[in-house]
């Protein structure tokens, strides 16, 4: 595994980021209903050492696909309030200091713009020079259900014609879609490629922070990591 997944893990866990629960009687529960003995959170990623992680990591993952050609050269970066708005934000940042790729950035308002220059960025912010046909990456931390994401397509659709050339994430919960009672055979990921043919690409996976974390963690709380990942899970945690 590279050694800059395993610094931000590190990190996510050091920043509280990643939080997990001390025993069954502390777990998360989810929009979905779901009860986990884990949670990841950007939103803890507030001082300027996690922001320069943020920044190198993200940087690093989008120049290496694009340099192994697994994304399209791409125009805008777009990230769904609120939290992907910072993540877009450091992700051009980190392609233009590291390597020299100078990219822009969109992001959503949650309600409409009704005053000002209402045309160029009423829904989408930073789109006032967007042209027919350019394409878009999408950013977010976190994809569980699936649904923001579903929805931040959904509101891409103001800007007229244009392609999303992938999705990249902080993490990769790898659950399956649906809340603590129906589950569906399809994860979040599964579901985004199958019908919008739009590829995932996670810094970090849920199953790649078990390994490395399993042997830090409490059998009891190692067992409620298996058994969430028997009901909800699109892998099996190992």
């Amino acid at each position: 595994m590279s050694d800059y997944k395993i610094n931000l893990l590190n990190m996510l866990i050091e920043k509280k980021a990643l939080r997990i629960s001390k025993d069954k009687n502390d777990l998360f529960r989810f929009k979905s209903g779901r009860l986990s003995p884990n949670f990841v959170n950007a939103g803890a990623l507030t001082d300027g050492e996690a922001l320069g992680m943020l920044r190198k990591s993200f940087g690093q993952l989008i120049y290496t696909l694009l340099k192994e050609k697994k994304i399209e050269d791409f125009d805008y970066i777009f990230g769904p309030a609120y939290k992907g708005i910072s993540l877009a934000s450091l992700a051009c940042d980190g392609l233009y200091d590291q390597y020299s790729i100078n990219k822009r950035f969109l992001y959503d308002r949650k309600e409409e713009k009704a005053y000002g220059d209402v045309k160029s960025d009423k829904l989408i912010v930073g789109a006032g020079d967007f042209k027919p046909g350019q394409k878009i990456l999408i950013i977010d931390d976190v994809i569980t259900t699936g649904g923001t994401k579903l929805e931040a397509m959904d509101k891409l659709k103001v800007l007229g014609e244009h392609s999303i050339v992938g999705l990249v994430l902080l993490c990769d919960r790898q659950e399956k879609m649906g809340d603590a009672i129906n589950v569906s055979s399809l994860s979040a990921v599964d579901y985004i490629e199958k019908k919008f043919g739009i590829r995932v690409y996670p810094i970090l996976t849920m199953q790649e922070i078990f390994f490395l974390i399993k042997d830090r963690i409490s059998p009891q709380i190692r067992e409620l990591w298996v058994d969430y990942y028997d009901k909800y899970g699109a892998v099996r945690m190992q």
